[in-house]
């Protein structure tokens, strides 16, 4: 019997005139993401077909009109379902832009700002995505946008994020996890030792990891996997050949980062940087 094929389709474009903000639309088949983070906020707006997607122990699935919100540092995965297409269009702005957008809102956003809930199917709030969409894929003027935009994110912030000031780390109750991922996040050019970070928090290699992926999903190397693929990738959005971001990122090769970078962006480095 023939395998089927994945197939992937995408544009990424950033917008000056909505903060810098990078934006994306995606057209899926048979197609799966592996586990990976990111550290923006995604916002991804289902229009055809269904995501089906792990997010910090839970799977969901994500119909037609549909939002997916993922806070930063949110483990996550993303598929699509059977033999259905999926088609969605998302945008990824980072912790200062949106607290930008607020305050040009007049909305006040908490210290440790995230979306309660990770799904949200409001009418309201997906037809004004929808709109959104439109304007930008046709290229409406800049002024619309804007209105359109704000129109977005006043609802969306208004009505979805979190009015606890509490860290998610710390509702974790282990402060261990958030001392190695400061490790990591800081060495991560480097040869880590697992030893050397098991006795940072007085924990031996085995039960170290056991924690680290019960309160992350990922293991440790996982965690610094995604962290070294993530820089390479705003290395790629800079100009950098794929080899110079691969290496400058800490992988010893590029085929390993080739590799890696498909399972989580859906495309090759290559394509990703042209």
């Amino acid at each position: 019997m023939k395998a089927t094929i994945p197939s992937t389709e995408f544009t990424l474009w950033r917008n000056e005139h909505l903060f810098g903000i990078d934006f994306a639309s995606y057209t899926l088949s048979h197609h799966s993401f592996a586990r990976h983070f990111h550290d923006y906020y995604v916002i991804e707006w289902v229009i055809n077909g269904a995501d089906r997607f792990y997010c910090n122990g839970t799977t969901y699935t994500a119909t037609a009109g549909q939002l997916v919100l993922i806070n930063p540092g949110e483990v996550h995965t993303g598929s699509t379902v059977a033999d259905n297409e999926l088609t969605y269009f998302s945008l990824y702005p980072d912790d200062c832009t949106v607290r930008l957008v607020a305050e040009t809102l007049d909305i006040h956003l908490p210290s440790h700002f995230s979306f309660q809930h990770t799904l949200n199917d409001k009418l309201s709030l997906s037809n004004k995505f929808s709109l959104l969409f439109d304007c930008l894929r046709h290229q409406y003027d800049p002024l619309q946008q804007e209105e359109i935009f704000f129109q977005c994110m006043h609802e969306l912030l208004q009505r979805t994020g979190s009015t606890s000031e509490k860290d998610i780390l710390s509702d974790k109750k282990d402060t261990r996890i958030k001392v190695l991922i400061d490790y990591i996040r800081t060495h991560f050019k480097k040869d880590i030792s697992l030893t050397q970070m098991a006795e940072l928090v007085h924990l031996n290699p085995f039960h170290l990891t056991r924690i680290f992926k019960k309160i992350t999903g990922l293991s440790p190397y996982e965690y610094l996997l995604v962290i070294r693929t993530e820089y390479a990738r705003q290395l790629l959005r800079k100009g950098f050949k794929v080899q110079d971001a691969a290496l400058k990122a800490g992988f010893y090769d590029a085929s390993h980062f080739n590799r890696l970078f498909c399972k989580t962006a859906g495309a090759s480095p290559k394509f990703f940087r042209s």
